[in-house]
C-alpha cells in the first residue's frame, strides 16, 4: 500500500462536491453510484442512513498521517454514513467504537487500509475496493470496455484485483509490469482462469504505442509522456503517485480517473454493509 501524505489529503473535505461534480461529468455517475455498483448494489437501495462508522486513528509503524482521518470520516459523512474519529488510537480507539456503538470501523497502518463490519465481520481491503472501484468508473467513461484494448501498468495488490475485473468486463488485456517475473506471473494466472490470451513481454513503449485504455496501478512518477498518450486516450489511475508527466497529463486530464482516497474508501464502506 503506497503511504498518503497529508497534503494529498488535507484538502479533500472542502473539496468532495466539486469532486463528484467532475466524476459525474466524466463518468456520468456519482461517487455514490460507482462504490454502490462497485459494492454489488443497486442504486436504489438506501443501505447507509444512520450506519455509524468509526474511524480509528493508528499509530503503529510511521505513525497518523496528518488530515488523514479527518479526510475518511468527510467521504463517510458525505456519502450519508454518521462517523466519528475516536478519541483514542490504535486498540483504545477499537475498543471506544465497540463502546460507541458503531457498525463499522474504517482504519489503516502502513501495511493495510481496511473496513471492518463490527456486526457481521465482514472485512474489506482497500486494494480491493480501490480495483473494483476503478474498473466500475473506467468503463462508465469508456461506454464499456467489451473488446476495448487495456493495458494495466502494475502487477501489484491493486493490479493482481484489476486483471480479473478488467477481464470480466470484456476487455481484452495486456498486462506491464517493471518486475518481469510479477508481469509474467499475472498474465499467466489470469490466462489460465479465463482460458483466454493475456498480452505481456512487451516493452512499457511498445505496449504504449497500441493506443489502449491505461489502467495505471503502478507506483511509478511521470513515466507516461506526452508522445504516450493522445485526446482520445482514457486513463484510470489509482496509483499514487500520478504516471502521468505534467504534459501528458494536460492532454488526457478531461479522461482521467484519479484522486488520492475517495473511490478506494465509499467502495469499502459500501462493501462493508453487503
Amino acid at each position: 500500500m503506497t503511504r498518503l501524505v497529508s497534503d494529498q489529503v488535507r484538502n479533500i473535505p472542502g473539496e468532495l462536491a466539486a469532486y463528484d461534480l467532475e466524476l459525474k461529468n466524466k463518468t456520468g455517475f456519482t461517487l455514490r453510484e460507482i462504490a454502490m455498483e462497485a459494492a454489488g448494489l443497486r442504486k436504489d437501495v438506501t443501505v447507509n442512513q444512520n450506519r455509524k462508522v468509526a474511524v480509528v486513528p493508528i499509530t503503529a509503524g510511521q505513525g497518523t498521517i496528518s488530515c488523514f482521518v479527518e479526510a475518511v470520516s468527510s467521504i463517510a459523512a458525505y456519502l450519508d454514513f454518521d462517523p466519528f474519529i475516536t478519541s483514542a488510537p490504535d486498540a483504545a480507539g477499537l475498543a471506544e467504537a465497540y463502546q460507541e456503538g458503531a457498525d463499522l470501523v474504517i482504519m489503516a497502518d502502513d501495511y493495510l487500509y481496511a473496513a471492518v463490519n463490527l456486526k457481521t465481520r465482514r472485512v474489506i481491503n482497500n486494494d480491493q475496493a480501490t480495483a473494483a472501484g476503478y474498473c466500475i468508473a473506467l468503463s462508465k467513461m469508456a461506454g464499456g470496455l467489451k473488446e476495448k484494448r487495456v493495458l494495466l501498468i502494475g502487477a501489484g495488490p491493486v493490479g493482481r484485483a484489476a486483471a480479473d475485473l478488467l477481464v470480466l468486463s470484456g476487455a481484452r488485456l495486456i498486462i506491464y509490469d517493471i518486475d518481469r517475473e510479477k508481469e509474467k506471473g499475472l498474465a499467466e494466472l489470469i490466462g489460465q482462469k479465463y482460458k483466454l490470451a493475456v498480452s505481456s513481454g512487451l516493452n512499457l513503449e511498445e505496449a504504449l504505442s497500441k493506443k489502449p485504455i491505461i489502467f495505471d496501478a503502478s507506483p511509478g512518477h511521470s513515466f507516461i509522456k506526452a508522445k504516450d498518450v493522445n485526446a482520445e486516450t482514457m486513463v484510470a489511475a489509482p496509483g499514487i503517485p500520478l504516471g502521468l508527466d505534467s504534459a501528458a497529463l494536460e492532454i488526457v486530464k478531461i479522461k482521467l480517473i484519479h484522486d488520492h482516497l475517495q473511490i478506494g474508501t465509499a467502495v469499502m464502506l459500501f462493501s462493508a454493509l453487503v
